[in-house]
């Protein structure tokens, strides 16, 4: 245990140790006490002392907080202000340090220790309570995307995008702020046959074909008052789409083997993976049914690649949703992956890394590289651009080399390779370097 005392012990230099993410005056901290309310405190003293009790209280007089012990559990801690080592006074370089003033450990991101100089995103277990020194929050994303006016009106709306970029998201979010009475309806047209489609949309009457042993009301009605979103609305055939063209003119249904039309009052939102202008162009979509889903309020969602600092956004938020630290080396390596599922590649990638993290640090290991490997594969590639195996692995080792910041050592425990190989591989690298034939591999 002796060991675990040196924790991000920065002397002299404050400042460039722990840099702008080290916990400074007027953050804040956030205390969950065992099975009591969590309550948040600004950091506006120099030092704060943490002991023993059965319950969870703060003197304000003394800036000590008591929490909540049991057992044989015990212990008393202390945040303290550090000063700048030149100045000898608290400014902007001054840095919080947590320490424990007798034999009882902390944890610091599942880690236990005895004194660690805090980052922001730290999370402090004493005992069974827990410490949170949340990040600065980043200026929040203007939702400028759509107007209050657009969205609390009938106009419907037309959203581009690829895969994994948020139109479900999106769309669920316009009507909820639509403050619309009916329901939600969400139908993907790829999941359904183009025979069903029909049926799936408009509802039929009892008997109306093979199998229709009942009537069915259809997603149109069954978000009569509210919203239906129409998802993959690019796979709908030809015939299928002069239908809806019919039914968006005035919004009126009639069932299959109905004979009777029944009008719907409801707001229409569509979703493409893919350029409706380029299914029109093949032929695929009828140009007027293209301009009657233009007509409304047209949106393009740009992917991740076109938003690199999104990424770091989301990666904020995922912290803060399940309460773990990210590594900064992880999130720019984050950064300058592709992603071509973008946001929910993401957000699952990272749920996997939590369940397979030990503690609460989230840092890069071979589960990294080999998400950096898989998505790779998606980038399109004629005759002319196939390389060899030999030049993919040279040029993919060096890739990895550089993100880790060329540290030899390093780079071979994560590739699992022995220290010779890797040095041949990156000696055949710079030889084509210099030769001016290396074949680019963007990962």
């Amino acid at each position: 245990m002796e060991a675990l005392k040196q924790v991000r012990m920065v002397p002299p230099q404050l400042e460039s140790s722990i840099g702008v993410n080290g916990v400074r005056e007027s953050d804040e901290f956030v205390i969950e006490a065992f099975q009591e309310r969590k309550k948040s405190f600004k950091l506006n003293r120099t030092k704060y002392t943490f002991e023993s009790s059965d319950k969870f209280h703060f003197d304000f007089t003394k800036a000590s907080i008591t929490l909540p012990f049991f057992g044989k559990e015990s212990g008393k801690f202390e945040l303290e202000l550090i000063t700048d080592a030149q100045t000898k006074q608290h400014n902007h370089k001054s840095r919080y340090i947590f320490r424990s003033l007798g034999d009882s450990p902390f944890r610091i991101n599942g880690i236990y220790c005895f004194e660690a100089f805090l980052e922001r995103g730290d999370i402090v277990d004493v005992g069974f309570n827990r410490i949170h020194f949340p990040r600065v929050p980043s200026a929040q994303i203007k939702n400028d995307i759509l107007s209050s006016k657009i969205v609390q009106s009938h106009i419907s709306v037309m959203i581009e995008g690829e895969t994994g970029t948020g139109k479900t998201t999106l769309a669920k979010k316009i009507h909820e702020d639509s403050g619309r009475s009916g329901r939600f309806v969400h139908l993907n047209l790829s999941a359904f046959s183009t025979g069903l489609i029909e049926s799936e949309l408009f509802g039929h009457v009892k008997g109306a074909f093979t199998g229709a042993m009942n009537a069915k009301r259809g997603a149109i009605l069954e978000a009569h008052k509210g919203t239906l979103f129409l998802d993959e609305i690019d796979s709908l055939s030809l015939d299928l789409q002069t239908k809806l063209l019919l039914f968006l003119d005035n919004y009126e249904v009639r069932a299959v083997g109905g004979e009777q039309s029944t009008k719907a009052d409801v707001r229409m939102i569509f979703a493409s993976g893919s350029k409706l202008s380029k299914k029109v162009e093949d032929s695929l979509m009828r140009q007027d049914f293209y301009f009657r889903l233009q007509a409304g309020c047209s949106l393009s969602l740009e992917n991740l690649r076109q938003r690199p600092e999104r990424i770091v956004e989301l990666c904020r938020q995922f912290e803060a949703d399940q309460a773990v630290v990210i590594d900064h080396e992880l999130l720019s390596f984050y950064s300058s992956c592709r992603w071509p599922g973008n946001i929910r590649q993401l957000q699952s990638h990272l749920m996997k890394k939590k369940i397979l993290s030990d503690g609460k640090k989230i840092v890069l290991d071979e589960l990294d590289i080999e998400l950096n490997t898989l998505t790779h594969g998606f980038k399109k590639s004629d005759g002319d651009n196939i390389v060899s195996l030999e030049v993919l692995k040279i040029n993919y080792c060096y890739d990895v080399y550089q993100k880790m910041e060329k540290n030899l050592t390093r780079t071979a425990k994560t590739l699992q390779l022995c220290q010779n190989t890797l040095k041949s591989y990156l000696a055949k690298k710079e030889e084509s370097l210099r030769d001016h034939k290396v074949i680019h591999v963007n990962f």
